[in-house]
């Protein structure tokens, strides 16, 4: 996975980046939901809920810029889906919020995969 500073390939974004993160946030989503459901003190509820808010919050915000990113190379991002990702597409310039939405994209991401590999207690990082 990659490691952007402000410059990354189109490939990566609409190829790994976006389907990593919608991976990430339905397994956050599911295991939050399964929590919930299995919770019986309301305080725990309440807690998991609060968390499953913060990062639906996050994870929007991640997304807007990630449209805003496709949408200002629609052109390049069309001729790469055109060419079923077999063109790495060009590097892209990304501004300070899409460079954070791609980092928190990928730390998303990271955070999940540790979880799954048992070496996390919860798939949200920090929270």
């Amino acid at each position: 996975m990659l490691h952007p500073t402000s410059n990354v390939s189109l490939h990566e974004v609409v190829y790994e980046v976006i389907p990593n993160l919608n991976t990430a946030e339905r397994l956050v989503n599911n295991t939050l939901e399964s929590i919930m459901e299995a919770a019986s003190n309301p305080l725990d509820i309440m807690r998991r809920k609060e968390q499953q808010d913060a990062f639906r919050l996050e994870v929007h915000r991640v997304r807007m810029n990630l449209e805003h990113l496709l949408e200002r190379y629609r052109d390049d991002v069309e001729a790469l889906v055109s060419a079923d990702g077999r063109e790495r597409g060009p590097m892209v310039t990304l501004d300070r919020n899409e460079a954070q939405a791609v980092r928190s994209a990928v730390e998303i991401y990271q955070h999940v995969r540790a979880y799954q590999r048992g070496e996390r207690r919860h798939p949200l990082g920090g929270r």
